[in-house]
C-alpha cells in the first residue's frame, strides 16, 4: 500500500519530523471519513469531493500512491454527482486507508 523507497527518503529528509507528520496524516484522515459520510447523507457532493480531494493530497505526501489513486476514483464520482455510486466507494476507500493506517503506525 505504501512505496517503502519513497517513503524512506521522506522519513530521511524529515528526520525529527516524520513522525509527527505521519500522526497528523493520521489523526486528519480518522476525521475526514465521517466528514464524507455527513456531507453524502445531506446530499453535498462538492463537500465531498472538497474532503477526498485533501485525502488524496495527504496519501501522495505520505507515499500511499495507491490511495491517492483510490481517492481520485471516489472524487471523480463526487465531481459527478453520483450519490447512488459513492457510498460504496467511500466504504472501499475507508477500508484502504485502515489498512495503509496500520502499516504507518508501524513506523512510528
Amino acid at each position: 500500500m505504501l512505496d517503502r523507497d519513497s517513503l524512506d527518503v521522506l522519513k530521511e529528509i524529515m528526520e525529527e519530523e516524520f513522525v509527527p507528520l505521519i500522526e497528523l496524516f493520521v489523526r486528519d484522515s480518522d476525521l475526514r471519513f465521517p466528514a464524507m459520510r455527513r456531507s453524502l447523507a445531506e446530499g453535498d457532493s462538492e463537500a465531498v469531493r472538497h474532503t477526498v480531494h485533501s485525502l488524496k493530497g495527504a496519501s501522495s505526501n505520505i507515499c500511499a500512491t495507491q490511495l491517492a489513486g483510490e481517492a481520485r476514483a471516489v472524487e471523480l464520482l463526487a465531481i459527478d454527482a453520483d450519490l447512488e455510486s459513492l457510498p460504496e466507494a467511500i466504504d472501499a476507500l475507508e477500508a484502504s486507508y485502515r489498512a495503509v493506517r496500520e502499516e504507518l503506525l508501524t513506523l512510528i
